[in-house]
């Protein structure tokens, strides 16, 4: 469990994209969006940061315990609480809220090359 470092107020795209596009080369994501309060905002409160990511062949074959050691990974370095999800799940037919969340602000960070 990774404690977080309440001190710092703001995070801006630049430092996250700096933090997290390392780390989503590590994993293999094929691209990652930024959405939620984090997509518009910069002040940091009490939310997760939330990340919409495209699979590979490397990373489809991670396990749950595997996806949490790399939450932690994320959470680590950007010192926020985060919340990783697969773009499968925009072709369900639940999951609205998140659905919506994404659609109305998200923000391509990570493309790989």
């Amino acid at each position: 469990m990774v404690k977080f470092n309440t001190s710092k107020k703001e995070i801006t795209l630049e430092e996250i994209q700096n933090i997290t596009t390392p780390l989503f080369k590590k994993y293999g994501f094929k691209s990652a969006y930024l959405f939620g309060y984090y997509a518009s905002n910069t002040t940091i409160i009490d939310i997760d940061i939330e990340f919409m990511v495209e699979d590979s062949d490397k990373t489809e074959e991670l396990d749950m315990l595997d996806w949490y050691d790399m939450i932690d990974d994320f959470e680590h370095k950007l010192q926020l609480p985060c919340q990783i999800t697969d773009m499968d799940i925009l072709k369900s037919d639940n999951h609205n809220y998140l659905k919506k969340k994404y659609y109305d602000k998200s923000i391509l960070i990570y493309k790989e090359n």
